[in-house]
């Protein structure tokens, strides 16, 4: 929410937004995005925090303020707000190496990353094995890379997908999307209806999308989690380490990483959940 000049002294203004708004609207700044072994969030004063594996500096962000951020496999990539991005961690493959130019989202996948421009074109950079930077010239409310292949969601509401089309990752079903999420061999996405529709591999059981109303999806490795329409997590596919047992709380969003999964609560608090080999889950005590 963006601050209208409001100044009340002696109050911080996280503060005063949680007496008049209530908790809900003072913590709607604080976004969360699980990786490969890492974590990274948008705190509520907009300043970027990640923790996990920092074994190429992937949670070691830079200062100033984003937007919304994106962890990927090695590397993340978030937005300021002057609307360039900005990246660290892996550069194997020029990752960290956005165009010049104006977004409004931004995505990291395995070793690319993919951002919505404001204009609604996509741009790509990073490793393209499999065309996975290289986009349609149609306009897009929204992208997400996954390991090796991209989708986003059209103006026109229909999903495309660009890459790796192994098991059928890349070739999503006709009809009208409000969302959609890449993950490592398969694709989720939610209907207008609220109705999930997954595609690619289902070897774990990861496109066995259950059939409630949901808000959010997100695909992961080998599992996928979403919010239902009550706020209550589900998540489904391999359950190594817990990942696929989400806990018994609301989430205003969650977000399904490599082996871990990480959701934003009503109250603006973060909760983690599935493997914590190298710390991804656990949570800084000023998001906890």
């Amino acid at each position: 929410m963006r601050a209208h000049h409001l100044i009340h002294v002696g109050i911080p203004l996280a503060v005063l937004g949680a007496l008049l708004l209530g908790p809900a609207a003072a913590s709607a700044g604080v976004k969360v995005d699980a990786g490969g072994i890492f974590t990274c969030a948008v705190k509520q004063d907009r300043t970027a925090v990640c923790w996990g594996s920092d074994s190429s500096g992937q949670a070691s962000p830079p200062g100033g303020k984003f937007r919304n951020v994106s962890a990927g496999n090695a590397g993340a990539c978030g937005v300021r707000p002057n609307d360039k991005v900005r990246c660290w961690g892996s550069d194997v493959f020029g990752q960290l190496s956005p165009p010049d130019a104006r977004f409004r989202s931004v995505s990291a996948g395995g070793n690319h990353n993919c951002g919505v421009k404001r204009s609604g074109k996509v741009a790509c950079w990073g490793q393209d094995t499999g065309g996975e930077t290289d986009p349609p010239g149609a306009r897009f409310r929204s992208v997400s890379a996954g390991l090796d292949h991209t989708c986003g969601v059209k103006r026109n509401d229909t999903v495309a997908c660009w890459g790796s089309d192994g098991n059928g990752r890349s070739s999503p079903p006709g009809g009208s999307f409000s969302s959609v999420s890449a993950g490592e061999s398969h694709t989720c996405g939610v209907k207008q209806s609220g109705k999930l529709r997954c595609w690619g591999s289902d070897l774990s059981n990861q496109s066995s999308a259950p059939g409630a109303p949901f808000r959010s999806v997100s695909a992961g490795s080998v599992h996928t989690c979403g919010v239902r329409d009550d706020g209550k997590p589900r998540c489904w596919g391999f359950d190594g380490n817990g990942r696929a047992s989400p806990p018994a709380v609301k989430f205003r969003s969650l977000s399904a990483g490599t082996n871990h999964n990480c959701g934003v609560r009503r109250s603006g608090r973060v909760r983690c959940w599935g493997s914590n080999s190298s710390g991804q889950r656990d949570v800084p005590p000023s998001l906890s």
